[in-house]
């Protein structure tokens, strides 16, 4: 069962879940997209890299534990 949820996951909904359809969502990716704007201006290009490294690992924690949420859910 596990298996079928992480296909499932992986193969359809992960690329359904990420399409941006709604105002709140369009205006959460905007200003996300300020700050980050923002936040890179005032840095050097070290501490650029160091932020999107942790930008990175912080979507992928998040994605990993909204998967673990889904096959629990579903288990």
């Amino acid at each position: 069962m596990k298996e079928t949820l992480e296909r499932l996951w992986n193969e359809y909904l992960l690329d359904e879940c990420a399409e941006i359809d709604t105002d709140e969502e369009r205006s959460l990716t905007e200003r996300t997209a300020e700050l980050h704007k923002k936040a890179i201006a005032l840095l050097n290009r070290e501490q650029q890299e160091a932020v999107e490294k942790y930008v990175d690992a912080l979507c992928d924690i998040e994605a990993l534990f909204v998967k673990k949420a889904f096959i629990i859910a579903l288990s």
